[in-house]
């Protein structure tokens, strides 16, 4: 039962079964899950052997029919509920595995996890005793488990010989001290099996440290107790915070990636796309993201709205794709509920059998939309200041590039996933220093020039063009091709700006065009790049080409990012990597830094607060 792997829980409200909020997928999700639920209670009272499908569906108050549904058989259905097991467990312990910790740290954090109440549980104890121990149910274990045996014993003897590395003279055995370690936790989690009532976990916890402490006294001491034994309300001191940079944990903690969606992005305003994608009336863009799915509607009359992209009656998406052309009433594609083009429900197919339904309480929900220089943003969580108000400061920087005339330029648009936390990407992008070694292309364009600033709290970086040509093809031709625009002033011909909206999104104006990317969260580890360019029409000969150099420079930037982003997501989880040590070129950083730690104050943070603590810390923090 020790291995790691990539899966996560299902996680569902017990009444979604008969709630018409959530899709028919989730519905499934959730009966597939309320039957491994109540298989893990059928074996933990009946044995492996004894359970049965009958005793599964009694115990889970459903038909005997409905498992054939989400399993073809009693085996299946048992595999089943071991690989959700299984893919509990590892979500919690890579969790810890992946932190950026002390070793001492990251051991106590994975005894707490192992003696906390989702996986100590008498009931999924029994069933991985029943699955390891029958010798019918060993060979299936080992298919499914046993291959992360080895991950995880090698993630934790790492660690631990970490620790040994401090003791020559003692010269403590890694491996005795993980199997031990390992054999004393499995020891406990029988106790709690068979004594249920004698079992105390905080003890448990204690005395797993405590033998460590024999071991490592330097750095198990008596005074370093379980968070579990801790004062859930503590608060740690200000010898604790820092106020300069985020500390690496906050890169790879679920919890507070959680209050970076709640707090910064669900908040803020974000982009979905010009209002030249818009041009055809009826039409739409959408915009899914942060666990929500939004639609952008052009109506017959021009009016633009944004709405949750959700069927009020079960959930449903209403219209797919990325954009297209509405037609003059939407339409749920699963039952048929339709609605005008401002969000009012207008029919419903059977509506007599809807007793209790109120039309009007059952509008498509409406999301803030802001048109900002001719780009529709739309915030989930409503909040005071509008995007105009917020960009006030450089209203006059933008003002030459007539942004509400610009148009989409054709196959510029994505949205990929990549494969790290979103913030790194922006510790890059908010700094030049790292331009003249990193980047040949841009420090041959313009390196000669390029200096970052701040317009207020409004991060602007620029550069103007080097006179020199640059030696790389796209660089030169570039350069030499480059026409005079006469929309810009003079000081704007040659000059490439960058301003950034907060969290995290950056506006790139260029002489020829203007380019948007943005970052947004999926997982402390997985992150959406989103961008697009743009361009004012243009009908002069060679624009085109103009327009592609500048893409195929940007694009031969990003690449090079690339890795400097992956070794740094990849240098957030060396034990030594504990600070940054910041030049003044690169104060871009720390007020990107600054200002995540103004909404989310957990962030100063050094060390982490503890388990299921982040947000209760954060709230004392706040309050403060």
């Amino acid at each position: 039962m020790l291995r790691i792997t990539r899966n996560h829980l299902f996680q569902y409200p017990i009444s979604m079964a008969k709630d018409t909020r959530f899709s028919p997928k989730d519905q499934k999700d959730y009966r597939r899950q309320q039957l491994i639920e109540a298989t893990i209670r059928t074996i933990s009272e009946f044995g492996l052997s004894n359970t049965t499908i009958s005793k599964v569906t009694k115990n889970a108050n459903l038909s005997a029919g409905i498992v054939g549904f989400y399993f073809k058989s009693k085996e299946q259905l048992l595999l089943g509920t071991l690989e959700h097991l299984d893919a509990e467990y590892n979500s919690l312990i890579e969790d810890v595995f992946s932190s950026t910790y002390t070793p001492e740290d990251v051991i106590t954090r994975f005894i707490e996890v192992s003696f906390g109440e989702t996986l100590c549980n008498l009931d999924k104890i029994s069933v991985w005793q029943a699955f390891s121990g029958e010798s019918r149910a060993r060979n299936e274990y080992m298919k499914i488990c046993g291959d992360h045996d080895d991950a995880f014993y090698q993630a934790l003897y790492q660690q631990i010989e970490q620790l040994s590395q401090h003791y020559p003279n003692t010269r403590p055995s890694p491996e005795a001290i993980t199997r031990s370690l390992r054999a004393l936790i499995d020891s406990y989690w029988l106790d709690y099996l068979f004594t249920p009532d004698a079992f105390d976990r905080n003890s448990a916890c204690q005395i797993c440290l405590d033998m460590l402490n024999a071991v490592f006294p330097r750095h198990f001491s008596s005074a370093k107790q379980s968070r579990l034994n801790q004062n859930p309300e503590h608060n740690p001191g200000h010898d604790d915070e820092h106020n300069d940079v985020l500390s690496p944990w906050t890169y790879t903690d679920p919890e507070f990636h959680e209050l970076e969606k709640n707090t910064l992005f669900r908040k803020s305003w974000q982009l979905v796309g010009h209002v030249s994608e818009l041009a055809q009336t009826p039409s739409y863009l959408s915009f899914d993201a942060l666990g929500e799915r939004a639609v952008v509607i052009k109506d017959h009359q021009g009016n633009i709205r944004a709405f949750h992209n959700v069927c009020r009656h079960r959930g449903a998406k209403l219209l797919d794709g990325n954009s297209g052309q509405c037609p003059h009433a939407i339409s749920c594609p699963f039952h048929g509920w339709t609605y005008k083009l401002d969000g009012e429900l207008i029919g419903v197919p059977a509506e007599s059998t809807f007793p209790d339904l109120d039309r009007s309480n059952n509008a498509l929900v409406s999301i803030d939309l802001e048109i900002w220089q001719g780009f529709i943003f739309i915030r989930f969580i409503q909040g005071e200041e509008g995007l105009a108000e917020k960009m006030s400061p450089v209203s006059s920087l933008l003002d030459p590039y007539q942004l509400e005339s610009v148009e989409l330029i054709a196959g510029t648009r994505y949205a990929d996933r990549r494969p790290y936390n979103w913030k790194v990407i922006h510790d890059i992008d908010n700094e030049g220093y790292h331009v003249p070694m990193g980047h040949p292309a841009l420090q041959q364009l313009y390196g000669m020039h390029y200096e970052d600033g701040m317009v207020e709290d409004i991060a602007v970086s620029k550069a103007y063009l080097n006179e020199k040509p640059g030696k790389i093809w796209s660089v030169r031709n570039y350069q030499n091709l480059l026409p005079h625009f006469d929309h810009l002033p003079e000081e704007n011909q040659k000059l490439w700006l960058y301003i950034g909206i907060s969290p995290n999104m950056v506006l790139g104006l260029y002489p020829d065009s203007i380019e948007f990317y943005m970052t947004l969260p999926i997982s402390t580890k997985e992150t959406v790049y989103r961008g697009a360019a743009y361009a004012l029409p243009d009908p002069r000969k060679g624009m085109d080409a103009i327009r592609y150099l500048n893409r195929r420079i940007n694009t031969s930037t990003e690449k090079e990012d690339e890795s400097f982003v992956n070794w740094m997501q990849e240098g957030l989880r060396s034990s030594v990597f504990e600070q940054r040590n910041l030049s003044t070129l690169e104060s871009g950083v720390k007020h990107f830094h600054q200002y995540i730690m103004q909404q989310i104050p957990v962030g100063r943070l050094k060390h982490h607060p503890g388990n299921g603590n982040v947000t209760t810390t954060n709230h004392d923090m706040l309050m403060q």
